[in-house]
C-alpha cells in the first residue's frame, strides 16, 4: 500500500469519530485538531489558555473547545462528560502531571469507551525526556518517564475491552512554545533527535493518526520515538 493510499484510508476512517485532544490550543494540538477537522471528525478540546482557545473558535467554529485546567479536576470532569462517547483521546497537555491524564483516561474509558463497548484508542503524546536525563530537568525527564509506563499500564487495563494506548516521544519539533528558548538550549536538545533536523509538527501528527487508525490495529502499550 503507498503512502497516497495510506493517507486515503486514514482520511476516511476519522469521518464522523469523535475525538478529544487535550492542549489543543496551540503547538502539536492545534495541528492534530486541524488535521482531524478536515478530515471531517468530531473534534472536542480542553485547553488552558483562554486566548488559544478563542482563536481556535474563531477559526473552526465546528470544534467544541472547552476552557479548564486538566489540574481543576471537577471542571475536566464536566468537559468530558459534556462530549458524549468518545472515539479517541489523543493525551496532549505538555505541562501535564501523569495523574491528571490517568483521570482524564479513566474518565474516558469508563463512562463511554467501556460501557458502550465499542473499543477506541489513546495516544499519549510524550518526549525524548522519558529515554534519558538532561540537565537540570529532572522533574520533567521524570513526569514523562512516568507518562510511558502510564502508557503500558493503560494498555494492559484496558486491552481487554478493545481499548488500545500508545505513547510517541518526538525529539525537537518546532512549535510557538520553542522560539523563546535560549539558542544554546535550542541547539543542545536538536542535538538529541536522531535525525539531526527540527520535527514538523505535521510529522508528529501524522504518527499520532496512524497510532488512532486501523492501520496500527494490533499495536498497544508501545512507545514510538522519533
Amino acid at each position: 500500500m503507498n503512502k497516497f493510499k495510506i493517507k486515503y484510508v486514514i482520511k476516511i476512517f476519522f469521518a464522523g469519530k469523535r475525538i478529544l485532544v487535550t492542549g489543543g490550543g496551540q503547538g502539536i494540538g492545534r495541528q492534530l485538531v486541524q488535521r482531524f477537522h478536515d478530515d471531517k471528525a468530531l473534534v472536542f478540546v480542553i485547553d488552558n489558555n483562554r486566548e488559544t482557545i478563542d482563536q481556535l473558535c474563531k477559526e473552526l467554529p465546528k470544534v467544541t473547545a472547552i476552557l479548564a485546567d486538566l489540574a481543576d479536576w471537577d471542571a475536566t470532569r464536566k468537559a468530558i462528560q459534556s462530549f458524549g462517547v468518545l472515539d479517541h483521546v489523543v493525551n496532549n497537555a505538555a505541562m501535564a502531571k501523569p495523574q491528571m491524564l490517568m483521570d482524564v483516561t479513566k474518565e474516558s474509558a469508563k463512562l463511554k469507551m467501556i460501557d458502550v463497548g465499542s473499543g477506541g484508542t489513546f495516544v499519549n503524546v510524550c518526549s525524548l525526556g522519558c529515554k534519558g536525563a538532561v540537565p537540570f530537568t529532572s522533574m520533567y525527564c521524570a513526569s514523562k518517564a512516568a507518562l510511558e509506563m502510564l502508557t503500558k499500564s493503560m494498555a494492559v487495563e484496558l486491552g481487554p475491552h478493545n481499548i488500545r494506548a500508545n505513547c510517541i516521544a518526538p525529539g525537537f519539533v518546532e512549535t510557538p512554545i520553542h522560539k523563546s528558548l535560549d539558542p544554546a538550549m535550542k541547539n543542545q536538545l536538536l542535538s538529541r533527535n536522531i535525525i539531526k533536523r527540527a520535527i514538523d509538527s505535521n510529522e508528529v501528527a501524522d504518527l499520532v493518526m496512524f497510532l488512532l487508525s486501523p492501520l496500527s490495529a494490533m499495536i498497544t502499550g508501545e512507545t514510538v520515538v522519533c
